[in-house]
């Protein structure tokens, strides 16, 4: 009969092998990349706003809105024809705003669509972009003294650095430094000291050079443009560079919004990873298949991973995801949070299986 125990140990100790392994790659990224600065600012520079503009993110677009016309100048904000805040869009001072027409390329979806219109109509190839959330608060101006330094060498895309702030929910805010750890360690690997983004790339302080847009676009079906996009920048070659900005991303108002939220990005992976090439694929498959398993299979495998005396495999993995929740929890202000921790992998496990049974289009939450 098949040694069922024994295959289960085997499988054990290859995952953590393997996740280990993923663990030095991101601490190989966050001792070695400082990204690089030059002396002078860019100028011709544009931050950008993307936003359904309505009712559920009303108070945080105008926050970011205000915030980043008197912080830069001006901002750019783009909306749909029908959303319903154009009126009061207009009267905010130092925003220029770009509709997109109705009737435009009704077979594109959600950010990507809008996106793909204002490349089409209104990017410069030779000026510089830099797409922020509906949620999003650039922290400094380190990435305007980065660009000159990253275009002499013709590094044309760069990505900031998440660091949630709260919402309505302390329970979403301390799971989503998860996030910032990712950010320091495994994407500052591939998209800094690599300069090839492999895990994909945030539509959060996304840095890219005009004529970049134009010859990419976004003119995919994807309700992840932002993972589409680096997808396409992987297959021509595009180097990129991590910034050492910070941008603050607004956490999700309740769990249900996080489940949703996370659901849309692992279905979105999901259904864009099989256009990539396959450094790319295995890369992400396996991230993936890892994040769908150590939730939902941990528990399970628990006996048989002490049985196995394979516990020291298994604990960095442990103590990278215990280190984000144990500084989210202390980041909250509300310690007794810490004894919620072991609830956090059955909510992850729950927002993939949403994104695989019910997400089918793009999904904005309340961020108000």
């Amino acid at each position: 009969m098949p040694d069922l125990v024994g295959d289960t140990i085997s499988i054990v100790e290859g995952l953590a092998i393997a996740y280990m392994a993923i663990l030095a790659v991101g601490l190989t990224g966050y001792i070695l990349y400082k990204p690089r600065r030059g002396v002078s600012r860019a100028g011709n520079v544009e931050i950008v706003v993307v936003s359904k503009a309505d009712h559920r993110v009303r108070k945080s677009l105008f926050e970011t809105l205000r915030y980043h016309a008197k912080r830069f100048g001006s901002i750019t904000l783009v909306v749909d024809e029908e959303s319903p805040l154009i009126d009061e869009i207009r009267r905010i001072r130092h925003v220029n705003l770009v509709i997109v027409p109705r009737d435009y390329r009704r077979d594109l979806v959600g950010k990507g669509r809008a996106l793909n219109y204002f490349v089409e109509k209104y990017v410069d190839p030779e000026k510089w972009y830099v797409f922020i959330d509906d949620d999003n608060i650039i922290v400094d101006d380190s990435f305007l003294y980065e660009i000159p330094f990253y275009e002499s060498k013709n590094i044309l895309v760069g990505n900031g650095i998440l660091v949630p702030r709260m919402g309505r929910s302390k329970l979403a805010y301390i799971m989503d430094w998860v996030r910032y750890l990712d950010d320091i360690t495994l994407y500052r690997f591939f998209t800094g000291l690599l300069g090839r983004p492999l895990l994909g790339l945030h539509g959060e302080l996304l840095i890219v050079k005009g004529r970049v847009l134009k010859e990419v676009g976004f003119s995919y079906r994807s309700i992840t443009e932002d993972f589409r996009f680096s997808i396409e920048l992987v297959k021509r070659g595009y180097r990129t560079w991590q910034s050492s900005t910070r941008v603050l991303i607004k956490s999700p108002n309740s769990i249900l919004d996080l489940v949703k939220q996370r659901g849309r990005w692992f279905k979105g992976v999901v259904s864009d990873v099989r256009f990539s090439p396959l450094p790319m694929k295995l890369i992400v498959g396996f991230r993936a298949f890892f994040w769908s398993l150590v939730f939902t299979a941990s528990w399970i495998m628990l006996p048989a991973v002490l049985a196995a005396g394979v516990i020291w495999f298994i604990l960095p993995a442990s103590l990278y995801y215990a280190t984000a929740y144990i500084y989210g929890t202390y980041k909250s202000g509300d310690p007794v949070f810490v004894f919620t921790i072991p609830v956090f992998g059955l909510i992850e496990a729950s927002a993939r299986i949403y994104g695989l049974l019910a997400v089918k289009d793009f999904i904005v939450i309340d961020k108000n």
